[in-house]
């Protein structure tokens, strides 16, 4: 196999954006002069039955490869998602998405062989799905009281019902989009910036999705999920599908952004006068 340079994406100018970030090579686009934006997608696959569902409660999501050659896949599918950042560029996370896959469109294409692919995911009653950053293999939560932005980086699915989580079911982030909107008249409390900052990381930090009993939960407490033996039977699958929205500092100026500029003498005894 190929080597390529690890998530080596261009960070594009807006009117070069013709299609959507890819998030297997980190791809980013200055969205503001001076700040660059990146969107990441990925998902976890499910197919285990209910038997096993202990050991199904805490997911990496995999990076699709833009390479759909299964017998000859250039790049392989990135088997994590990671927010890069580091302390002289951190990262400023401020937005995230779940939901749980739906064949398009619903139920699938008749035409089409191996359709439908989703299924519903199965789980407890009352349980969620969340997706955030990763504290260790266990999530962060959302705390009751806020003093780091985790809302903005942190989604949630509505809470399963009748044992399972129907395919198209999801939600955007549990703060929406951070910023300011009200203070109380009294005075600036804290909890009127609790879903009005940016998540900082100042290194790299995987998000996952974890089986959970609520979004302030910070332990994966959920009792795990599984898809049901007949759409097992059926080649289907349920997708949990994420994604994370961040901002980073530009790179520091350069040599390279001024250099076509300087006038210098061109050829040897020239003086460019």
């Amino acid at each position: 196999m190929a080597t390529y340079r690890s998530e080596a994406g261009a960070v594009m100018h807006p009117g070069n954006q013709i299609n959507r970030l890819s998030s297997f090579n980190t791809e980013g686009v200055y969205g503001w002069p001076g700040i660059e934006a990146y969107e990441l997608i990925g998902y976890a696959k499910i197919e285990n039955l209910a038997a096993t569902k202990a050991s199904y409660k805490s997911f990496e999501l995999i990076i699709p490869s833009p390479d759909r050659r299964p017998d000859d896949r250039v790049r392989d599918n990135r088997t994590s998602m990671v927010v890069q950042a580091s302390a002289a560029r951190p990262a400023y996370v401020y937005g995230a998405s779940i939901a749980i896959g739906q064949d398009i469109p619903a139920g699938g294409e008749p035409s089409f062989p191996a359709s439908p692919v989703t299924a519903d995911l199965g789980g407890t009653t009352g349980e969620f799905i969340l997706f955030g950053p990763d504290n260790s293999g266990s999530p962060f939560g959302v705390p009751s009281t806020q003093a780091n932005g985790l809302a903005a980086a942190t989604a949630i699915t509505p809470a399963a019902a009748s044992s399972a989580w129907a395919q198209g079911v999801g939600d955007t982030t549990v703060a929406d989009i951070p910023f300011w909107t009200a203070v109380t008249t009294a005075g600036i409390d804290d909890q009127d910036a609790a879903n009005s900052m940016f998540y900082k990381v100042t290194a790299d930090t995987t998000f996952k999705a974890y089986n959970v009993n609520g979004v302030t939960s910070n332990t994966v407490d959920g009792d795990g999920v599984f898809i049901s033996a007949d759409d097992s039977t059926a080649g289907k699958a349920a997708y949990i599908i994420c994604r994370v929205n961040y901002l980073r500092p530009a790179a520091q100026v350069s040599w390279n952004d001024i250099q076509e500029f300087i006038d210098f003498a061109s050829q040897q005894g020239g003086d460019d006068a």
